[in-house]
């Protein structure tokens, strides 16, 4: 009950209209034989760990992040799919940047808005890629140790973008793209299934609290999962996920 209440107000401080609503997790299939893994592992969700650098200026922020995956999910992102050779036999780690603008909402509450931004997939093979996030927001990511790894993804068309932080809580971002595209052939042969693959990616993370001026770094977890429905009800989604985050962090400090 706790979680729905944060969820509705939430909610209705970003004229959302309501309580948000749920979308069904779709089901993936990938290859992991190469590295020592089942050749159809099954899952609907990917999560991990993101690092993040962000900068103010006058009412607007740019940011460039990375986050390395290290679980996948399946169920409705309920169990943990053991059987993974993931960061065993290979990682998969993703790099993602932003622009947009923040919008104090009064009672503790700032909503940031991404106009843009973009999302790229990797396969470590080695699984010994190296990154340091860059001097400020505006920095791409550093990365060494790269010549095993291979872009099998990416998307460009950012189509929702929101992020919420509660001062002295944390919150949450979601970022929505309608047209992930798998590379020919590395992609296609690591995502087997389905054949085309699905075109919106919901990428959702959490973060810790953080003075809204200057340069930040941000750290917090990171998940991704694949969508048909229209991408607002997604962005719903997030918005739920926001909230039921929020609660449990409360809880935590309480």
């Amino acid at each position: 009950m706790k979680k729905t209440l944060v969820s509705m107000a939430i909610a209705a401080a970003l004229g959302l209209g309501g309580a948000a609503q749920a979308a069904e997790y779709q089901d993936f299939i990938i290859d992991e034989s190469p590295y020592g893994g089942p050749a159809d592992l099954t899952a609907d969700k990917m999560n991990g760990g993101y690092s993040e650098r962000i900068t103010f200026t006058n009412g607007n922020f740019v940011t460039h992040a990375y986050a390395d995956f290290g679980q996948y999910f399946a169920n409705e992102g309920v169990d943990e799919v053991l059987t993974s050779v993931i960061n065993s036999g290979y990682d998969l780690y993703a790099l993602f940047d932003a622009t947009g603008n923040v919008v104090p909402l009064g009672g503790g509450l700032t909503q940031f808005n991404a106009n843009s931004g973009s999302f790229n997939l990797y396969l470590d093979k080695n699984a010994d890629t190296t990154k340091a996030l860059g001097a400020t927001g505006s920095d791409p990511v550093v990365l060494g140790n790269t010549i095993d790894d291979d872009l099998i993804a990416f998307a460009t068309n950012m189509t929702s973008g929101t992020g919420v932080l509660v001062a002295g809580v944390g919150g949450f971002f979601d970022l929505v793209f309608n047209d992930f595209t798998l590379i020919d052939p590395d992609g296609k042969n690591f995502f087997i299934d389905p054949d085309p693959f699905y075109l919106i990616v919901n990428v959702d993370g959490d973060f810790d609290n953080f003075e809204v001026v200057g340069t930040q770094t941000l750290t917090g977890d990171v998940s991704a999962v694949f969508a048909v429905p229209e991408p607002g009800t997604i962005a719903l989604l997030g918005m739920g996920l926001l909230g039921m985050g929020v609660a449990a962090r409360r809880r935590k400090a309480a």
